[in-house]
């Protein structure tokens, strides 16, 4: 039954024996070991911490919606604050990014006159993407958008996800915050375009 130490796929010895393998293959004595212990404990502590990590991003999205600044974010969630400006940026830019998305594919989402009112609202904001993205947010939070603000959230919580990973797996200590790809005057263009085919 046994050739070159390799046992077949049903080893009468063996088959269902797990405690027995576990002792003829010496993993009793290895999990005993300070140094397995001590890996293992390194490996939980880890899969904790990223955990804990994911979370805390995954938050800063929904706090820079309720209005709150990066410094207030960071210290809220403990994080540096060269950590949470760049994912704050990636997150403003996804958040006009999606509602520009809607504004050019979904434009039966908005009426005339919500045209009309996001260019005002848009138009005395400074060209600041976090400014932007909260303006958006508020926008949609009112009575009546609805249907806007689920379309919004549905395009954003595969963004938002994304770059959390994204940021996971990257330094979070070496991070540059990236110049903006999307402005004031490329949001606008979307509200117009929406005004002038209504």
């Amino acid at each position: 039954m046994h050739q070159r130490g390799w046992h077949s796929s049903r080893c009468q010895r063996c088959d269902g024996k797990p405690k027995e393998i576990e002792a003829m293959l010496g993993l009793s004595e290895l999990k005993q070991t300070k140094v397995y212990q001590e890996a293992k404990q390194e490996g939980l502590d880890e899969g904790r911490q990223e955990g804990q990590l994911k979370a805390k991003l995954e938050a800063i999205p929904r706090m820079m919606q309720l209005g709150l600044n990066l410094e207030m974010i960071a210290e809220g969630l403990d994080l540096p604050l060269k950590v949470v400006q760049p994912a704050a940026q990636s997150f403003a830019e996804q958040n006009v990014a999606a509602f520009m998305e809607l504004l050019n594919h979904q434009r039966e989402l908005f009426s005339a006159q919500d045209l009309a009112n996001l260019a005002e609202l848009i138009k005395p904001l400074p060209d600041k993407i976090e400014n932007l993205s909260y303006a958006i947010a508020q926008w949609c939070k009112q009575d009546g958008y609805s249907a806007q603000l689920q379309a919004w959230r549905h395009l954003l919580s595969g963004l938002w996800a994304a770059t959390v990973e994204q940021l996971l797996a990257s330094n979070l200590e070496s991070l540059d915050t990236p110049s903006p790809a999307l402005n004031k005057a490329m949001l606008q263009q979307a509200i117009e375009s929406g005004e002038s085919s209504k």
